[in-house]
């Protein structure tokens, strides 16, 4: 009402001084009165007119306004009972009300002055008048109906504009914008259960409660000057001063004004990596039954209550990104870091767009006031209709001077706001056309000409133009969801089929055991690609990740541990290289030694008989090799009592290799610092201390019934 009020106000005082001629000068709109001083009416009659068509655009100005601010709203009560998911585009029309204000106010001066002024036969400006006479209201006449036109093109390119907008946010944020939403309203819900659990303070928590309370809300907050420090110096405290007004201010729900809300406290939170360990450390730790290593989305739906078990299960679901069905400590850090790290790319990246769209917007501007102020002054100004051959020749030559800038902005919009391949933020494999390796690069900063990179193998920045980046293939790695991996190996044509299906068998052993059911899919591709030149085989192995490579920590984690139990394995079977392994082919020894038939005949049985031995099937052909093999059962029992002690020998080995490789794929742990100053919030693998002695606190008297 106020507004309305205030409005209706500055309307009423901008149109007084325009009413004020138009009602004394009323009496003089008869030219057929007979008045002694004709040159006076005239004046008084021209002055009416002129005061009439300023209050006519004016008024035209007021009313557009008025449609311009309540068609939005029209539109969002209409839609409501016609189409409810139509709603959303109320905003469209509201960020349509300056150009649509302004084409209204243009459009009524032009219609109001060609009709009172420029056309009116009453004035006696235009009794008399030759046709080829061009006077002052002629000249303002073109201007208006040329600035008419003007606003006609300036609404259709604010449409293009939120067109791009619309579809530029639609691709890039859609999903990490309702993912990032629900990890928020997870953690939020699930951080207030913990306060409510164990209150702010808590011996148990305090060193979390610390960093949680001092995060900074920014990755670089560690190195910049907050004012609340230099509030602090004065004795005054900022968060109680904010709180007091916001007590008064918002609602008792609401975040606003409320540093110390759920909102608020996990929103500085996870804008830092180690507050969001930290934060996510008091959820698990709050919500795991004493004992246990593993949150599930039982322990979440005894603790939230019988009432809220739906609004459990979809919290557990959001932060169970890999569908394991269970929750490590670690798995809880690294994935309240990460949403921390997306969340914070979603906000540069709409900064970053804002700026692209904000730039091609004000180009396309300028364009178009070039354009009019072009034809304007070729109309009326006399010395431009001269020399009009020598402008176009320069303009000709100034237009080869500037194609290469032009075709170099008009490539990078499209490559931009059209073709869209990667935000900021997103890891994206980048293919010269020349050259048959890729380049891992991070998206720090876009602009239209160019696009600054990180790489990912050594961390150097690129800048790289956004026409060259056209002509590239681009694989956006972050968008691409689960990932495969595929190794490809070189083997002994004659390895057998039943060799290769014992490795079938290793290694999809390994991917369903329960330690892997989190890292890797349970499917597993293996296949015969190609036989070279009939002397060896290719052997590709197709395993799939349960998340992309966006994170290299955690990529090259998961990679190194299957290449540890595909070596394993290859070594368990064995499965020998394409030129028959420590033996050699018949016909091409790998060695040369001098002895007698008899002797290189036993030490050859003997060496087959360890090999058979120590094949993965032993087991199973121990009796049948004595049997079969007659004369020499003694020699071939014997060869197997050896390779037994052998075994058992290599058994203890195999532990010590198990463990080792077990390090070697140990998940990398969430990150406990942020980056360099100037660098992106990119996890980087440092150890936050302690995360795998880590179990719950909750007792089961702590459920809510």
């Amino acid at each position: 009402m106020s507004w309305a009020l205030k409005r209706l106000v500055v309307v009423v005082i901008i149109s007084t001084p325009f009413v004020v001629p138009v009602v004394l000068y009323r009496d003089y709109q008869d030219l057929g009165q007979d008045y002694s001083d004709q040159q006076r009416q005239d004046r008084q009659q021209l002055a009416f007119y002129i005061c009439s068509w300023l209050l006519i655009s004016w008024l035209g100005l007021c009313v557009s306004f008025c449609l311009g601010c309540a068609i939005p709203y029209i539109f969002r009560f209409v839609s409501r009972y016609f189409n409810p998911a139509h709603r959303r585009y109320w905003r469209v029309f509201r960020a349509m009300r300056r150009p649509v204000t302004l084409i209204g106010f243009l459009v009524a001066s032009y219609i109001s002055f060609d009709i009172l002024v420029s056309n009116n036969a009453l004035l006696p400006l235009n009794i008399n008048r030759a046709a080829d006479d061009f006077l002052w209201s002629d000249a303002i006449d073109d201007i208006l109906e040329q600035c008419s036109l003007w606003a006609g093109f300036y609404v259709i390119e604010k449409i293009i504009i939120l067109y791009i907008t619309i579809h530029y946010h639609f691709r890039s944020d859609l999903g990490r914008v309702a993912h990032s939403k629900d990890m928020q309203n997870a953690l939020m819900a699930l951080y207030e259960t913990s306060v409510s659990l164990y209150p702010v303070g808590t011996p148990e928590f305090a060193d979390e409660d610390l960093l949680i309370a001092n995060a900074t809300g920014s990755e670089h907050g560690e190195y910049r000057v907050r004012a609340s420090r230099y509030l602090s110096r004065l004795g005054i405290d900022s968060y109680a001063l904010t709180s007091f007004f916001g007590n008064f201010l918002s609602e008792s729900k609401s975040h606003w004004l409320r540093p110390s809300s759920s909102y608020a406290t996990v929103e500085r939170a996870i804008a830092n990596p180690k507050s969001a360990a930290a934060l996510a450390r008091r959820i698990w730790t709050s919500f795991v039954v004493f004992g246990n290593d593993k949150l599930r989305a039982q322990d979440m739906a005894e603790v939230l209550g019988p009432f809220r078990k739906e609004e459990a299960q979809g919290y557990f679901k959001v932060l169970d990104e890999n569908e394991s069905g269970d929750i490590q400590l670690d798995e809880m850090e690294w994935t309240v870091i990460e949403a921390g790290r997306i969340r914070n790319a979603i906000y540069r990246g709409m900064h970053s767009a804002d700026h692209c769209i904000n730039t091609f917007d004000w180009v396309m501007l300028a364009f178009l006031a070039a354009v009019m102020l072009l034809f304007i002054l070729v109309f009326y100004v006399p010395t431009l209709k001269q020399i009009q051959d020598t402008l176009k020749s320069l303009a000709l030559g100034f237009g080869f001077a500037i194609g290469r800038t032009v075709h170099h902005f008009l490539a990078g919009c499209i490559f931009v706001l059209f073709d869209h391949p990667y935000d900021i933020g997103d890891r994206v494999e980048v293919w010269n056309g020349s050259s048959n390796t890729a380049i891992s690069l991070v998206v720090t900063r876009q602009s239209l000409l160019y696009t600054v990179f990180r790489r990912v193998d050594n961390w150097m920045e690129m800048q790289i133009g956004n026409e060259w980046l056209q002509q590239c293939r681009i694989e956006n790695v972050t968008r691409s969801g689960a990932n495969r991996q595929a190794v490809s190996m070189m083997i002994d044509i004659r390895t057998t089929f039943k060799d290769l299906s014992f490795l079938r068998a290793e290694l999809e052993a390994f991917l369903r055991h329960k330690d892997n059911k989190r890292d890797y899919m349970p499917n597993l591709a293996l296949a015969i690609v190609g036989v070279h030149e009939l002397n060896k085989l290719e052997l590709k192995c197709i395993f799939t990740h349960k998340s992309n490579w966006s994170i290299e920590p955690l990529r090259a984690a998961r990679s190194m541990k299957f290449m540890c139990a595909l070596v394993a394995a290859i070594r368990k079977i064995p499965i020998t290289r394409p030129d028959g392994g420590p033996l050699g082919q018949q016909g091409r020894p790998l060695y040369n030694i001098m002895m007698s038939n008899e002797e290189a005949e036993e030490k050859l049985a003997g060496i087959r008989a360890e090999q058979a031995a120590a094949r993965i099937d032993a087991a199973d052909k121990d009796d049948a090799a004595a049997d079969d093999a007659g004369d020499d059962a003694d020699r071939v029992r014997k060869a197997v009592e050896e390779a037994a002690r052998k075994r058992a020998e290599k058994a203890a080995k195999e532990t010590e290799e198990l463990k080792a490789m077990a390090l070697l794929g140990k998940l990398p742990p969430a990150a406990s610092k942020g980056p360099p100053r100037g660098h992106p919030a990119i996890s980087t693998g440092v150890d936050v201390g302690g995360s795998g002695s880590w179990t719950g606190l909750r007792t089961t008297s702590n459920s809510r019934s």
